[in-house]
């Protein structure tokens, strides 16, 4: 029996790949798309992304995505993933159950009417590897195959997917109520200018004077986060959570600072942005090992602020990152020494 992390080369987004083989077969869990190029770029996918790879390889040994999780609605997390369920032969037929907190299902949790405008696009105009008709939303596509059940996934939950099993963490009804609303496109955009970097702090001037300033996107609030266990194992994904969520889901199951939930991995949230990642947060978790998934080309991630934290938790902490390049230039020279066997670039997949 053998569980596999991928951590997919999304650019400035997420999309990882879980899978777990056992006695012949595989449960294939994929965790968002990342932005569009994720699955391809150009017409026809020419370049075919690390997505399309993945799913690619997925179809070589006759398997399936048994369940696809849309952790939120926020373009480097879900332009991947519609790409990859319109181009024929892929998520469409691969995907057997999906995980989508969309506008409709929680107007219908809250019992309040839909809103129409936040219907997510699934038009056809830029690939010719498909035949839906232009029009479609992604929820009518996902209701079609019959691999979406409306079901909404909130904190508190537990469930249990194949050989998974997950407890939901994020989001709690008061996330999902900020975010009924009309969706203003601006605000959920991945794609605006990225702020600076804070490399040119050190480690020990950015913990002497923290201040954390919370999260306050709607959308990264209503993020899909959960301790994924597996055989004695257990993984913490955040997707772009918000740390006072976790906190709150922590605190309501038990743990505290003197017990702690032990995992053997974190996937930090929103890229390590410093406003997803609090103390508070990290005294409640026992691991020794993270991992942040972006290209560096957005928002300033990952913010040094968010490492400075976690390299301070624990003097064996070590952070991953899905990218080589991200890792230069982080540490002033005065702090290579004492950092950078902390900071690794994780080229492979990780075998739990």
């Amino acid at each position: 029996m053998t569980t596999s992390i991928r951590l997919l080369a999304a650019s400035y987004g997420d999309s990882i790949l879980v899978s777990h083989s056992s006695g012949g077969s595989t449960f294939n869990l994929l965790i968002d798309g990342g932005p569009a190029k994720t699955f391809g770029i150009g017409s026809g996918r020419q370049r075919q992304g690390p997505l399309r790879i993945a799913l690619d390889g997925i179809k070589e040994k006759g398997q399936n995505v048994d369940l696809v999780i849309l952790t939120h609605i926020d373009s480097d997390h879900i332009q991947g993933l519609i790409r990859a369920f319109k181009a024929e032969g892929y998520l469409g037929d691969l995907a057997k159950r999906v995980w989508l907190n969309a506008s409709s299902n929680i107007s219908n949790y809250f019992n309040e009417a839909e809103i129409p405008e936040n219907a997510i696009p699934f038009s056809t105009g830029d690939s010719p590897e498909t035949s839906v008709s232009e029009g479609k939303t992604f929820e009518q596509t996902l209701s079609d195959l019959d691999c979406w059940r409306r079901e909404v996934i909130v904190a508190e939950q537990v469930l249990i997917e194949g050989p998974f099993k997950f407890t939901i963490l994020s989001p709690t009804d008061k996330n999902l109520r900020k975010l009924h609303c009309i969706w203003p496109v601006e605000r959920f955009s991945a794609d605006t200018a990225g702020e600076r970097n804070d490399y040119h702090q050190s480690i020990t001037d950015l913990l002497e004077n923290d201040t954390f300033s919370k999260d306050k996107s709607p959308a990264n609030g209503s993020s899909i986060a959960f301790i994924l266990e597996i055989e004695q194992k257990k993984i913490l994904f955040l997707g772009d959570s918000y740390a006072c969520t976790i906190v709150e889901s922590l605190e309501k199951l038990g743990y505290t600072k003197e017990n702690k939930l032990s995992v053997d991995y974190v996937k930090l949230s929103h890229h390590g942005s410093h406003s997803n990642t609090s103390v508070e947060m990290l005294d409640l978790i026992e691991c020794r090992n993270y991992l942040i998934t972006t290209d560096g080309t957005r928002h300033g991630h990952p913010h040094k602020r968010t490492l400075a934290r976690i390299l301070n938790a624990h003097s064996d902490n070590i952070i991953y990152f899905n990218y080589e390049n991200v890792l230069k230039g982080i540490l002033l020279t005065s702090e290579v020494t004492s950092y950078q066997s902390r900071l690794q670039w994780l080229n492979r997949e990780i075998q739990i």
